[in-house]
C-alpha cells in the first residue's frame, strides 16, 4: 500500500494491523552517459513494489512510503546533474521521517537503499531512532551488496552504472537507457582517497564497471531474486 495514495482515515485504520513500512532511498547522480540520473531511486522503488506484491500473495501487508530522492554523493558531485546532500542533512532528514513512523506506531522500518554513499548516514540515523524508540526495529537493506552473491550468479561483473545496475534499468525503464553509450571499466584505489575531484579518477564519465553486457533478462532475474528474498525475510519475521 502506497502511503501517499491513502486518506488519513484509511491510514489510521490500516496501521491497526500493518506494522511495517518500506522506505526507498536513493540519489540523483551521474550514472555514466547511458543511465538516467534517478537510477538509484528507480531500482529500490521497483524492488519495493515487487516485495509488496509478493507479500500480498503470502497474506502479509506492508506500507510503501514515498521515496527519499536525494542522497549523499560527494564523489560523483564532479558531474553535472548530481545533487549532493551533506551527510548530516541526510541523516537528520531520514531520522525525522523514521521518528514520525515510530510515533505512528509502526514497529519495523525497512530502509531500502539504492545508493552506497547513503550507508553511513542511514546507520547513524537508525541508531538514534532505535535509541529513542526501543520497541522499533530498523532494517537497512543495500540491495546490490546484501545480495551480491545472487547478483554475481546472474552478471559477470558489478559496479556503479555497471552490468548489474544497467540490467536492472533495462528491465524497469528501458526507454531511459542509452546502450549505445554504455561503456566503462572497473577502477579501484588501494586506500580510500578523499579528494574533491576523485570521482573523475575512480568513476570516469560516472561509471565503475563495464555495462556493455547488460540485458533486460539479467535485470529481471536480479529484481526477481532480490525482491523474493526480501519478501521472505519480512514474512519470516512476521
Amino acid at each position: 500500500m502506497r502511503i501517499e495514495e491513502l486518506t488519513w482515515p484509511e491510514f489510521e485504520e490500516l496501521k491497526k494491523r500493518v506494522d511495517t513500512v518500506i522506505l526507498p532511498i536513493g540519489s540523483v547522480e551521474a550514472h555514466g552517459r547511458h543511465l538516467p540520473l534517478g537510477t538509484d531511486v528507480f531500482a529500490p522503488l521497483e524492488i519495493g513494489k515487487r516485495v509488496e506484491e509478493r507479500l500480498r500473495g503470502l497474506g502479509v501487508e506492508v506500507f510503501i512510503a514515498p521515496p527519499v530522492w536525494y542522497g549523499h554523493t560527494f564523489v560523483l558531485d564532479v558531474y553535472p546533474g548530481t545533487i549532493n546532500v551533506a551527510s548530516d542533512a541526510l541523516k537528520a532528514y531520514v531520522r525525522e521521517i523514521m521518528r514520525e513512523f515510530a510515533a505512528e506506531g509502526l514497529r519495523r522500518i525497512v530502509l531500502l537503499n539504492g545508493h552506497g554513499g547513503n550507508h553511513s548516514p542511514l546507520v547513524l540515523a537508525a541508531e538514534e531512532v532505535a535509541e529513542e524508540f526501543p520497541e522499533v526495529e530498523i532494517w537497512l537493506i543495500n540491495w546490490w551488496t546484501d545480495f551480491r552473491e545472487d547478483i554475481l550468479s546472474i552478471c559477470s561483473s558489478q559496479g556503479h552504472a555497471g552490468q548489474d545496475e544497467t540490467s536492472v534499468m533495462l528491465a524497469i525503464r528501458s526507454e531511459l537507457v542509452k546502450m549505445e553509450n554504455a561503456r566503462g571499466e572497473r577502477r579501484s584505489s588501494r586506500v580510500r582517497v578523499i579528494r574533491k575531484d576523485i570521482g573523475r579518477d575512480l568513476f570516469p564519465d560516472g561509471v565503475n564497471d563495464d555495462p556493455s553486457l547488460a540485458t533486460a533478462e539479467k535485470g529481471e532475474a536480479i529484481l526477481s531474486v532480490v525482491s523474493e528474498k526480501i519478501a521472505r525475510l519480512i514474512a519470516e519475521e512476521g
